[in-house]
């Protein structure tokens, strides 16, 4: 019996010792934004290494042109376009081309480009390619806008779109 209450007490100390009270911490967020998603802007065009896939241009080219989801039968019918054409730049140009001509494509007016350049150039870089543009950028389109009253805001958009910049991310 002497021999049994030094080892009953031994093991009540280690009882005691290993057991922990687990807590548990519940955090509530009541700053929700619905319907916000944040966008990721590069640094510069040097931070796109990964091109885009003939699916992931006509969504984002949708996207860009219309401001809303392209519907998956038209993304299936328009990815089958650009794979079944040898030449990807004439596809992708079609493509394009027919939706600048759509009815419902949101594109700023001449007038609209012209009475806030600045602005125009900045939404433009953000828009197609999720960067600020450069000064350099800044400057020469300007000049362009400013030298060519011709220039349309569909022109400078198709632009965008057909440079190599933009079948990157």
């Amino acid at each position: 019996m002497k021999k049994i209450i030094p080892i009953l007490i031994t093991l009540l100390a280690l009882t005691a010792v290993s057991c922990k009270k687990t807590t548990l911490q519940h955090t509530e967020y009541d700053n929700i934004i619905y319907e916000v998603n944040p966008v990721h802007l590069y640094e510069s065009s040097s931070d796109k290494t990964k091109q885009k896939t003939a699916e992931e241009f006509i969504s984002l080219l949708y996207t860009d042109l219309f401001n809303q989801t392209v519907s998956g039968d038209d993304l299936n019918r328009l990815s089958t376009l650009i794979l079944s054409i040898g030449d990807k730049g004439l596809a992708n140009q079609m493509i394009l081309e027919n939706m600048l001509n759509a009815s419902n494509v949101d594109i700023p007016t001449t007038l609209e480009m012209q009475s806030n350049v600045d602005q125009f150039i900045d939404d433009a870089y953000v828009r197609f390619f999720l960067r600020h543009p450069t000064e350099y950028e800044k400057y020469y389109f300007k000049n362009l806008i400013a030298n060519d009253p011709n220039i349309k805001p569909e022109m400078i958009y198709a632009a965008f779109v057909q440079s190599n910049e933009y079948l990157f991310y």
